[in-house]
């Protein structure tokens, strides 16, 4: 059986841009949606009463953190591993995993706004999801869901969804800005020193928003970044970000969203041959209908967004790439709200696109190209029913949904979830659900052997997609009238034709090696995080959290690339209001894991230590402090590359 349906054309055309309400589904009152969470359900529920494994990093404790980019923002949530990545925009923020899976390979589903994106610096394949989507001034709040999710959002979300919003309107005309600047070391590799290993970055934002016409609202931002790496040699990198919304309430009734994104990222050398040798430009236009009536609610929405990427450079022995790569994306979705129950029906269509050429070469000789040019369509029907039983006290959430891919043909992927509130401290929580993920572009369409640093690697038109069932229990306490509250969760995926990338066994005419993707018969990961949060008053705090993973390629016996076994974290936050002064500290520690299918490559086990300062001058000013990585830790690396080391800034935010 295959669906051959028009409803997404209709849609596309008729949004024009295409489009995206900022709320998600969020309904009826879009001014409460920072008080409410919308990506577990797709629906309005507090942070307490959602049914599905949520957790929420808002937008103060963005301010509060030592944090510099998303990657800092999510070092702290238990089952996320960001211990691979670095703090500056030019390096590979690639290899960040989820419960023991890479979002790079598309495991784990990336949205702003709602809308899934690709990445950016450091992101230059068909997924190339890198997690410093955009600045944090521009974000509001970030949720994450852990655990299957293909039942709401289709593929790529088998290990979760980590939905970024941005802010939104203020109800007031305010004008805000900030400004960075700091210094870090690079750590040396192999005993060789760096080339300056004492450099710089910048940053600023400025912008503004209020009401507008008596029923509308928007909001306008600009961000500027700049850093000089860790390579052995410096190679500036800068951002540039722009990013502007509207909103108006047509009627009672009707509202309208619209908005856009507009990114600009460059990596320029200090080299005869070549000026710059990464640049990409993305852009994202959005918008959304929002319809309510009595109970009943319908939500239009959809966005396009597309990348435009050069990597390397004429002549590079790593391959010189460009091309273009985005989504084009449309919903329509319908809500029925009752006391007792909440029904969602929707249908989407969307359509993944690449463009792609890439140059080998071989001492400075061009000896190959290869080329993508590839459309994958996904159509989707999904329905989900919330029944809440017994006063509340417990939910039930059977979902479905029927996706029909372009290359590989109908899935339906199911899944059930529960909630119980045992007593008002105590609530339990669990689910279990079937996600499916098909290959990505890259690895099946590329026609030629593709260079990427030290091997080639060749795409395998023979793949199967990858299933999976996903399991999991949570339990939520509060203690001391809620002083103390502890979530304690175990989980289970049980993985069956997982695609890694392997040795072929061959060598090209030039020598380099040749790799190649393959389905693996079985993997297996599973574990248990443990997250705490402890408030002695309102001036201090204590945020803890560990996780424990297994992973196994069943074939093999080895652990899965990326995974270490455990991670820990302490995060102690303390607020002298008499001064209006405060501090954070975040200590983590990363158990060994290892860098290759075979188990011969491995990242020690390490600990950071970051923290901030800060001092607030009434609601107009506020200057902080950040010192990173205060222990130059080399991240497990040993001498097998540069990292970022131990760095302070200043920074200063004003808003009147």
């Amino acid at each position: 059986m295959r669906l051959s349906w028009k409803f997404g054309t209709v849609l596309l055309s008729a949004l024009c841009l295409a489009a995206t309400s900022f709320a998600e589904e969020a309904p009826r009152q879009a001014a409460e949606v920072e008080e409410y969470v919308v990506t577990g359900t797709r629906t309005r529920h507090t942070l307490q009463d959602v049914p599905v494994e949520t957790q929420v990093i808002t937008r103060e404790d963005i301010e509060r953190m030592p944090s510099q980019n998303i990657l800092d923002a999510l070092k702290t949530v238990p089952g996320i591993n960001v211990s691979t990545l670095d703090d500056v925009m030019g390096s590979d923020n690639i290899r960040s995993t989820m419960r023991g899976l890479q979002f790079n390979e598309g495991y784990g589903l990336i949205l702003i706004d709602g809308q899934r994106v690709h990445g950016e610096m450091g992101a230059h394949g068909d997924y190339g999801i890198s997690l410093n989507q955009i600045p944090l001034s521009m974000i509001e709040r970030i949720e994450i869901v852990k655990g299957a999710a293909s039942a709401l959002y289709g593929s790529d979300a088998l290990a979760g969804v980590i939905n970024i919003i941005t802010r939104k309107a203020p109800k007031e005309t305010t004008v805000f800005g900030g400004a960075a600047y700091g210094r870090y070391e690079v750590t040396k590799r192999q005993d060789v020193s760096v080339n300056k290993s004492s450099r710089n970055y910048y940053r600023a934002n400025a912008g503004f928003g209020g009401p507008a016409l008596g029923n509308s609202g928007y909001f306008f931002q600009y961000s500027y970044e700049q850093d000089e790496g860790i390579a052995f040699d410096p190679a500036t990198t800068n951002r540039h970000s722009l990013m502007g919304k509207w909103n108006t309430d047509i009627t009672e009734n009707l509202s309208i969203n619209l908005g856009a994104n507009y990114g600009r990222a460059r990596r320029d050398l200090d080299n005869p041959v070549a000026e710059y040798d990464r640049e990409y430009d993305s852009y994202r236009f959005s918008g959304g209908l929002n319809y309510t009536i009595g109970d009943h609610e319908v939500v239009l929405n959809g966005s396009t967004y597309w990348q435009d990427f050069i990597n390397g450079y004429p002549g590079f022995d790593h391959g010189y790439r460009d091309g273009k790569i985005g989504y084009d994306q449309a919903e329509l979705v319908y809500h029925w709200y009752t006391d007792w129950n909440i029904l969602t029906v929707g249908g989407a269509t969307q359509r993944q696109h690449m463009d792609y050429f890439s140059r080998n070469y071989l001492r400075g000789e061009e000896q190959s190209t290869v080329t993508v040019d590839r459309n994958v369509t996904t159509n989707s029907l999904f329905v989900q029913d919330e029944l809440m039983l017994f006063d509340r006290r417990l939910t039930l959430v059977p979902g479905a949904r029927l996706e029909d891919h372009s290359t590989f043909g109908t899935e339906i992927n199911p899944k059930f979830s529960a909630m119980y509130r045992v007593f008002d401290a105590t609530t339990l929580r669990g689910s279990v659900g079937r996600a499916f993920k098909s290959p990505t572009i890259r690895q099946l369409y590329y026609d030629g052997l593709v260079r990427h640093g030290e091997y080639y690697m060749r795409s395998n038109p023979d793949l199967n997609p990858e299933t999976a069932w996903t399991y999991s229990l949570n339990l939520e306490q509060g203690l001391m009238n809620d002083r103390l509250t502890f979530n304690l969760g175990f989980f289970y995926s049980d993985l069956k034709d997982m695609v890694v990338r392997q040795a072929t066994g061959e060598i090209a005419p030039d020598g380099i090696p040749i790799e190649s993707y393959f389905n693996v018969e079985k993997a297996q990961i599973q574990g248990g995080e443990l997250s705490a949060r402890l408030t002695l008053s309102d001036a201090f705090f204590l945020n803890a959290g560990f996780s424990y993973t297994d992973s196994e390629n069943k074939d093999t016996g080895l652990d899965l690339p990326y995974v270490p076994k455990y991670t820990f974290s302490l995060a102690p936050t303390y607020v002298f209001q008499p001064w209006d002064v405060g501090a954070s500290v975040i200590l983590t520690q990363v158990g060994k894991q290892y860098r290759n299918m075979a188990n011969t490559q491995e990242l020690g086990a390490h600990a950071t230590i970051d923290a901030r300062i800060w001092k607030q001058f009434s609601r107009l000013a506020k200057v902080s402090a950040d010192f990173k990585n205060i222990t130059n830790s080399d991240r497990g690396e040993g001498d097998y590359a540069h990292r970022m080391g131990r760095s302070i800034g200043i920074n200063l935010e004003i808003e009147f």
